[in-house]
C-alpha cells in the first residue's frame, strides 16, 4: 500500500501477517520496518531518511488507510 508521510515523500508499506513485520520502501529501498502491537507499534530504522517518528507515522497513516488493524496479533 502506498503511504504519504508527513515528510512529503510517498512509501510503499508491505503486507504482513497479524504481529508481523510491515516492510517500508522509498524507492523500491528499505527503508524501516514496523510492527502493529496490541498498545504499541515497534520500528526499526534500516536507512535513512526514515527516523523512529516518521515510521510511527507512516503506520498510522497505513492503519487509517485501512491496511491494518491496530492490536491483532
Amino acid at each position: 500500500m502506498k503511504i504519504r508521510a508527513r515528510d512529503g515523500a510517498t512509501y510503499d508499506v508491505g503486507e504482513a501477517p497479524p504481529g508481523g513485520r510491515h516492510e517500508v520502501r522509498l524507492d523500491g529501498k528499505l527503508v524501516g520496518t514496523f510492527v502493529l502491537l496490541e498498545d504499541e507499534t515497534k520500528v526499526e530504522v534500516k536507512a535513512a531518511p526514515a527516523t523512529e517518528i516518521l515510521l510511527v507515522d507512516v503506520a498510522d497513516r497505513f492503519v487509517a488507510q485501512g491496511g491494518a488493524p491496530m492490536g491483532i496479533a
